[in-house]
């Protein structure tokens, strides 16, 4: 892999949703919903915005077939998580997190008595999970962050007959269900208790997000971004149990993007592009050409782009 690569790869929604089609892309519905939200419309989801991965996003069977809130009965708490799981409208800069600060998000749910564990569980008020306080600053459900660590497993969850997950319809297939991502903060064979998580939702999902390709390549670092959630229906590792196991139940779910770093002695750090490919990018899906682009940068590049100027 090349060395001292740098990545100009927006990240999230680092600004308002904006987005460069690739030839071929149908592109994705909007909406006036609020912000921040997807809704109900006709049985599909419909995102309030342009997915942070409009570039290579792809269609899917699930996309006109299952809601935001799922197989769940609107105005629930099952209704409410599945649509935070649905939530590819998160904005603002991304900010910086490492595996501490998700053990710290733990600690204070736990603290202040905000309920999880199970299906029955799931709390009822999901504003108080936001602004919570850690070292990296005020954060919570809906906050975009970004998060370097190694893949120590990849793969399609809950598929098989009866076992799909309410937020995705209970669809049994690979298509219709999350792609779960155990990740480790000092290598890919980290104990899987001390582990976070990463999901990347079926709806609109790339193709180049393949499991397979993020397994094969685990000796790298990957930087994830996304929106936080608190998955509500699991617990935490405890006396080396959990399902799944885990240090913290707070994710990165959907994942927005992803990097590989592109230095054989995994020179990357999460607040620098310095040496991170986009994995698209890595995977041969894209060229850098049809990358988006850093705020600082957009008023010279999109806009010599958009008139069909050389992008320099």
């Amino acid at each position: 892999m090349p060395r001292k690569k740098k990545s100009h790869l927006v990240h999230a929604a680092t600004l308002l949703p904006l987005a460069i089609g690739l030839a071929g892309n149908a592109t994705l519905p909007k909406t006036t919903a609020e912000p921040g939200t997807a809704v109900r419309m006709g049985g599909a989801i419909k995102p309030a915005c342009t997915v942070p991965f409009q570039s290579i996003a792809k269609r899917h069977p699930i996309d006109g077939s299952c809601p935001a809130n799922g197989a769940a009965p609107l105005k629930t708490p099952q209704a409410a998580q599945n649509q935070a799981k649905n939530n590819f409208c998160a904005s603002g800069t991304p900010v910086n997190i490492d595996f501490k600060t998700l053990k710290e998000l733990q600690d204070v749910a736990t603290a202040r008595g905000i309920s999880f564990g199970g299906d029955s569980q799931l709390p009822a008020d999901r504003s108080q999970l936001r602004n919570l306080p850690t070292t990296a600053g005020a954060l919570g459900e809906g906050t975009v962050v970004r998060l370097a660590a190694f893949v120590i497993d990849a793969h399609y969850s809950n598929v098989g007959v009866g076992k799909g997950e309410s937020v995705n319809c209970k669809q049994p297939d690979k298509e219709g269900n999350d792609i779960h991502i155990v990740l480790g903060e000092k290598s890919n064979h980290d104990d899987a208790c001390s582990s976070v998580t990463a999901e990347m939702s079926p709806h609109f999902r790339p193709e180049v997000w393949d499991p397979n390709d993020l397994n094969v390549r685990n000796a790298h670092l990957y930087r994830f971004t996304g929106q936080l959630f608190f998955d509500a229906s699991h617990r935490p590792c405890s006396g080396g149990k959990g399902s799944p196991k885990r240090s913290s139940i707070w994710e990165v779910h959907p994942v927005y993007a992803v990097d590989i770093c592109a230095d054989a002695g995994n020179n990357c750090k999460v607040d620098s592009d310095e040496n991170w490919v986009s994995f698209a990018e890595q995977v041969g899906a894209i060229s850098s050409e049809t990358r988006l682009w850093l705020p600082d940068e957009i008023s010279t590049r999109f806009g010599r782009q958009a008139r069909g100027l050389p992008v320099r």
